[in-house]
């Protein structure tokens, strides 16, 4: 997985000016966790550690995410502007990965 943000804000001849940015991205933390317990679920599930890291691995192999964002903001000659920007960043594939983990608990019998 791999995100990046850009974001470029540019004032220029101008007063009074108020910007406020936000830049949240969760998404590789979230990954991980759920990659860590899917993997967890299929070594309850399997009893060969080894069948279980092989089949761990062939399903996570498959995901691959990329995420880029770019934001520009160019103020002039303005005055008492506020600007206000939030960037929050999840990845479609997060919940992909939720619903494998759902579908294998779900398998095993595990709730």
């Amino acid at each position: 997985m791999d995100q990046e943000s850009t974001e470029l804000i540019w004032v220029k001849e101008s007063c009074n000016i108020e910007v406020n940015t936000t830049d949240t991205q969760a998404a590789v933390s979230l990954q991980a966790g759920l990659e860590l317990a899917i993997a967890l679920v299929i070594n309850i599930a399997i009893a060969s550690s080894e069948q279980a890291d092989g089949v761990s691995q062939e399903l996570l192999q498959h995901v691959n995410t990329a995420q880029r964002n770019k934001q520009k903001i160019f103020i002039y000659n303005t005055k008492d502007a506020r600007v206000t920007t939030t960037d929050t960043d999840l990845a479609i594939n997060i919940q992909a990965l939720l619903q494998v983990l759902i579908a294998l608990v779900v398998m095993i019998d595990i709730l």
